[in-house]
This record gives C-alpha cells, structure tokens and sequence, in this order.
C-alpha cells in the first residue's frame, strides 16, 4: 500500500481509505514508531489566543494517526507541522461540540472496521510501538467525527448544486464513434448524408477510396472531462444516435456519433461530494479563520 498524501485532510478521514482499501485482517503491519525527543510533556508546540498544544499532546495525536494510517510519514517534518495545525483548529472547535448520538455510531462502526482490518494480536503491538491506549484511538475518532460534523452543516443545498455542476464533466461517461476528414468539404458532405439517414457503413464504404475517414473503435466509456473541450461542448449536447457538425482541431475535422452517455445524478454522488467540500472547508478555515487566533507555532 502507498501513503496517502497529507494535504490538510482529517486524519479520520486518512484512516478510513486506509482501513478500508485494504481488505481482510492484517497480521504483518508495521506501525512506524514516533521520534519524541523534541516532544517532550512539557515543551509548548503552539500557542494560540485561549490556548495551547504541549509536546504530549502532539505526541498522541501523532501516534494514533500512526496506528489509523501506518504508511503515515510521521517523522517527516513538514508532515508533522500539517497534523500540527489540524490539531490547533481542533482544540479551538471542539470545546463547543457535542457529541452526537451520529458521532457515537460512526465511532462504533469504525471500531468494527478497524477490528476487520487488524486481528488482536495487530492492536496490541500497534498500541505498545506508538505507546498509546484503545481510549486515545476513540477519543480521536470522536473529535475528529466532530468536527466533520461541524463543516457538514456549513454546506447548503446550493453550494452542493453548485459543486456538482463543476464536476458534472467528471460524472459524465460517453462512448461514441468518431470520423476524421482532411477537408471541410468531405466532413460536411458526410455530415450531412448522417444526418439525411445514410448509415455509418455507407457513408465510410463512400470516402474510404480516399481515405479521409477512420473510425476510432476505443472511444468507449471515456470520462467527458478527458476530452477536448471542443468534444465536451458537442457531446453534452447529443443525443444517442445523431451524428455532429463538423469540428476542427488542427488540420482534420471531426464528425462524433454519439453511442451512450451516462451521468450520475446530484444524489449519487451527494455523499463523495460532501467529504470533498467537508475538506474544502477544513482547509479554508485553517488559512483563513486560524490566523485570528494568533498562533504562534514552535515546532523544528
């Protein structure tokens, strides 16, 4: 398994493509030990107005995302000041949350989850290399659940509809077969012997003396972004079975006739599209809201 990159995500979050990427109980995982010797209890990490985080604290924090993400690169520097700030903006949230009769039951079933993925035998080791307890992983899991919590009641209705249109070219999966022309004028003449009712077979049996038309057989199941974006204005457009106008792209011009296109409804995808917009909000606070705390961090 490769790490998941840390770009100001919830460590919860982290966890759960871990846990849930990897199928079956894990008998050889290796849990990475934690560099504490500038983590000391009593050193201050950060300082913020109304409060702190100690060496100690950080220290937990960091062992128990090593224990939800063992590929985590926790002794990497800049790593660690990413967590470093996650944990700042969560002590400054989390004293006003509560938890919920939902946080208690997602704790719950990710307990079930990480019981799948590591046997007993695994916990027990994960515990004593990270030098923490099963009540430090729970509290964790709560305040992250928390804080999720917390950003999914920020996001509207609209701001989802809003999202979903920018990634609808995302959602969109098309298959269609493509003609190539060396001239305008072919392209347009067999465009409109399509669109007249010719079949495909005719009209390529008509130029293929000439050979100014081929027919592309992998244009199936293509996600509309990966095309160009001339393709994507005509084929959000098309219906199944109609055959476009001419479209020039360099030097050849292009006739689609579009098979299938499938698009996945706003609901479908309602749930991926609110831990996406959960995280833009995580994010956002940390650049905008955190610097009217005055935080001063100390950690190397």
């Amino acid at each position: 398994m490769s790490s998941t990159p840390l770009k100001l995500l919830l460590a919860v979050l982290t966890a759960f493509g871990f846990l849930t990427g990897c199928g079956g109980k894990h008998s050889n995982t290796m849990f990475p030990s934690v560099e504490i010797s500038q983590l000391s209890s009593t050193k201050e990490l950060a300082a913020y107005e109304g409060g702190k985080v100690t060496g100690a604290e950080f220290n937990r924090f960091l062992a128990v995302e090593g224990f939800l993400n063992p590929d985590a690169p926790l002794n990497d520097t800049s790593y660690r000041k990413e967590l470093l700030r996650q944990l700042v903006m969560q002590k400054i949230l989390i004293s006003h949350l509560k938890t919920s009769d939902k946080v208690q039951k997602q704790v719950e079933d990710m307990w079930k989850q990480i019981k799948r993925s590591y046997d007993e035998d695994t916990r027990k080791q994960g515990y004593e290399v990270l030098n923490i307890r099963s009540s430090d992983v729970t509290n964790q899991l709560t305040n992250q659940f928390k804080l999720e919590e917390y950003f999914r009641k920020q996001i509207t209705s609209d701001e989802l509809t809003a999202y979903y249109k920018r990634i609808e070219n995302d959602l969109t999966r098309v298959s269609f077969t493509q003609l190539a022309f060396s001239t305008l004028h072919d392209a347009a003449a067999a465009a409109a012997e399509l669109q007249k009712g010719t079949s495909l077979q005719n009209v390529q049996k008509k130029y293929a003396d000439v050979q100014t038309v081929s027919k592309i057989e992998n244009a199936d199941n293509l996600k509309l972004s990966s095309l160009s974006p001339s393709f994507i204005d005509v084929l959000k457009k098309q219906h199944i079975g109609e055959s476009s106008e001419p479209i020039k792209m360099g030097k050849v011009y292009y006739i689609l006739i579009l098979k299938q296109k499938d698009k996945k409804t706003e609901s479908e995808v309602k749930e991926e599209m609110m831990k996406e917009l959960v995280l833009n909000h995580i994010n956002r606070y940390i650049q905008d809201q955190l610097p009217r705390f005055h935080v001063n961090f100390s950690l190397r």
